[in-house]
C-alpha cells in the first residue's frame, strides 16, 4: 500500500484532500498532515512517506525549498506540487528539482486521479527494482553518506582508486585525467540581509549545487557537492589539460549567467587550473579558493580564473613593485627587524603613486591575498591568523582609510607571518613527535615497535614513550591502533576487501588480534560494521 504525507498551510485544503484521495483509490494510505515546511520534514523523517503531496506557497519554508531538503535527505521520494498560482516560473522551478507532476487549485478529481495512477504505478516499479537490486541504489542512506565522504576525500587528497572505483559503481564516472575545481559562492547581497537571515542558508546551497550539477550533466563530466553553508564545489573532468576562461561562453559563466537569470541569485565562482590525476585535485582546489578571494577586489557577480588573478599581487608601479619583492624576502627569510621600515615604504610608495584609495585596498587586498597563499603552501596559514579567516582580515583592511593605521596593521600582520613561517619550519625540523607521528601514518602497515620509531626520530626508547604519551595524550600503541583501526573501517565500508586480507594490509598481526581490538574500540565486531555501512548505518572513525 503507497503511502502519502499532505502538507498545505490550509487546513480545509488538507481535509479536503485526504477526503478525495481516500474516495478515489482506497489503496492509498494517508500517513499524515503537515501546516508548513518544518513541519514537513519531521513527518517525513518520522513517516517514511512515498509520495510528498505539497502546496507552493506556505510559511515559514514554501513547497520548493521543503522539495530541496526533503530530496536530500530521501532520494527515493516522490513529489507532486499544488499551486493555486498559475505561473509557469513556480512551477518550471519545482520540477526543476524533481518534482514528478503538479496539480493546481481547485484540484479536478479526474485530474488527481490521474496523477494518483501515475504515482502509484511509479512506486510499484521503485519497489519491485529495490527488491531486486544489491548495488548502491538500493541503499540511498548509504550512498548519500559515502559520496559525502568521497568528494571532501578528493578534495583533501586522501582518495585511492579503490575509491574512485566505488564513485563509478555510484553512477559517478570520471574517466579522464584531469579535473578542473570550482567553488561557486552565493553573493548575499543578492539575496537580502532579511531573507538571508530568516531562511535555511542551506537551503540557497541545496539549489545551487542542484543547478550546477544539472550544467555538468549537459556539458561536461564531473559532479558537484554542498562543501559548506556558505559554497559548493565542482569537480570537472577534463581529457585534456585545457582551462576553462572567464569568457562568456565558459561553463562557469554559463552557469553564472543562469542562476542570476533564472532566480535572480547572484554567484561569484573561483576557477582553479587544470590538474592531473586524484592528486592534483587539492591543489586545484586551493587555486580556486584563491581566486575567489578576489571577490573582495573586483566584487561579486563574476568568474575568477586562477590563471588570471595569479601573481596579480605585485605592486603596477615599479619602485612599489621593488619594494614588495624585497618586502617577500624578508618575510620568507624570517627577517622581522626590518619588515616594519619595508612595510612603511612600500604603503608610502603605493599611496604616492595610486590614482584612487579603492585602488590602495585593491593593491593591498592583492598583497595580502599572495602571502595567505604562500602561507598555505608552508603550512603556516592557521597560526598566521590565529585560526580566523583571511577574507574577514580584507574586508577589515578595506575599512581603514589612513595611511599610517594601514602601514601599521600591515607590518602587524607580515611580521606575525614571518614569525608564523620560521615556527612551522622549525617544527617540521624538530619536533620529533610530530616527525613520530608522520612516520607512525607512513608505517602502520608494518610490524612497527616503539624501538623502531624512536630510533628513527633519535630518542631513547623510555624518553621518547613518555614524551610522545605526554604530547598526544595517547601511547605509542594506542596511536598505532588508532591509525590502523581508522584504515581498517575505511577498507571495511568502501571496499569488497575480505576481513582476513584487510586485518594483514592494516599490520594486525592476525584476524583474531583484528577483530578483539576492533570491537573493544568501536563495539562492534569488523563483519557487524560493515554489514551497518551497507545497511546505511553511521558510525565515527575510530
Amino acid at each position: 500500500m503507497p503511502k502519502i504525507l499532505i502538507v498545505d498551510d490550509e487546513s480545509i485544503f488538507r481535509r479536503g484532500l485526504r477526503k478525495m484521495i481516500a474516495g478515489l483509490d482506497e489503496s492509498w494510505e494517508i500517513v499524515g498532515e503537515a501546516c508548513d515546511g518544518y513541519e514537513a520534514l519531521d513527518k517525513i523523517e518520522e513517516l517514511a512517506p512515498d509520495v510528498l503531496l505539497t502546496d507552493i506557497r506556505m510559511p515559514r519554508m514554501d513547497g520548493i525549498q521543503l522539495q530541496q531538503m526533503a530530496g536530500s535527505r530521501r532520494q527515493e521520494l516522490l513529489t507532486v506540487v499544488v499551486s493555486g498560482y498559475d505561473d509557469f516560473a513556480y512551477v518550471q522551478q519545482s520540477m526543476r528539482q524533481g518534482a514528478m507532476d503538479y496539480l493546481m487549485k481547485p484540484v479536478e478529481r479526474e485530474e488527481l486521479s490521474q496523477v494518483l495512477e501515475r504515482l502509484k504505478a511509479e512506486v510499484e516499479r521503485r519497489r519491485k527494482s529495490a527488491r531486486s537490486e544489491t548495488g548502491w541504489d538500493a541503499q540511498p542512506a548509504v550512498r548519500r553518506h559515502m559520496t559525502e565522504h568521497l568528494a571532501e576525500s578528493l578534495l583533501s587528497g586522501r582518495v585511492d582508486e579503490s575509491e574512485l572505483r566505488l564513485l563509478e559503481q555510484m553512477g559517478i564516472a570520471l574517466p579522464h585525467p584531469y579535473f578542473v575545481c570550482m567553488v561557486i559562492k552565493l553573493d548575499k547581497q543578492s539575496v537580502g540581509e532579511e531573507r538571508y537571515r530568516s531562511g535555511d542558508a542551506s537551503l540557497f546551497q541545496l539549489y545551487i549545487r542542484q543547478f550546477v550539477q544539472e550544467m555538468l550533466d549537459r556539458h561536461a563530466k564531473g559532479l558537484s557537492f554542498v562543501l559548506s553553508d556558505s559554497k559548493v564545489v565542482a569537480l570537472i573532468n577534463l581529457e585534456r589539460p585545457e582551462p576553462l576562461p572567464s569568457r562568456s561562453d565558459s561553463l562557469a559563466d554559463m552557469i553564472r549567467r543562469q542562476i542570476s537569470s533564472l532566480s535572480r541569485l547572484t554567484v561569484t565562482i573561483g576557477v582553479g587550473r587544470p590538474a592531473e590525476g586524484l592528486a592534483g585535485i587539492p591543489k586545484a582546489y586551493g587555486e580556486a579558493e584563491i581566486a575567489l578571494l578576489h571577490r573582495l577586489i573586483v566584487g561579486g557577480d563574476s568568474v575568477l580564473d586562477y590563471a588570471e588573478v595569479a601573481g596579480s599581487g605585485r605592486a603596477d608601479d615599479e619602485a612599489a613593485k621593488r619594494s614588495a619583492d624585497s618586502l617577500e624576502k624578508a618575510v620568507m627569510e624570517g627577517r622581522s627587524e626590518i619588515i616594519a621600515a619595508m612595510a612603511r615604504q612600500w604603503i608610502d610608495e603605493l599611496c604616492g603613486t595610486a590614482r584612487t584609495p579603492e585602488s590602495i585596498h585593491q593593491q593591498l587586498c592583492k598583497l595580502l591575498i599572495r602571502y595567505y597563499e604562500l602561507a598555505e603552501e608552508l603550512g603556516a596559514a592557521g597560526a598566521w591568523l590565529d585560526r580566523s579567516d583571511i577574507g574577514r582580515v580584507l574586508v577589515e583592511i578595506c575599512a581603514i582609510t589612513s595611511r599610517q593605521e594601514l602601514a601599521e596593521r600591515l607590518e602587524e600582520l607580515l611580521c606575525r607571518l614571518a614569525e608564523a613561517i620560521q615556527q612551522s619550519r622549525e617544527q617540521q625540523d624538530r619536533d620529533p613527535i610530530a616527525a613520530a607521528s608522520r612516520y607512525i601514518e607512513a608505517n602502520f602497515r608494518e610490524a612497527l615497535t616503539l624501538k623502531d620509531v624512536a630510533d628513527e626520530v633519535f630518542l631513547n626508547p623510555a624518553y621518547f614513550s613518555n614524551l610522545f604519551k605526554q604530547r598526544t595524550g595517547v601511547t605509542f600503541i594506542e596511536q598505532l591502533t588508532r591509525v590502523r583501526t581508522r584504515e581498517a573501517q575505511r577498507k571495511l565500508a568502501f571496499t569488497n576487501e575480505k576481513i582476513n586480507a584487510i586485518a594483514e594490509e592494516t599490520g594486525f598481526a592476525h584476524v583474531r588480534h583484528f577483530n578483539r581490538v576492533f570491537k573493544s574500540r568501536l563495539g562492534v565486531s569488523p563483519k557487524e560494521y560493515r554489514d551497518s555501512m551497507r545497511a546505511g548505518g553511521d558510525r565515527p572513525l575510530a
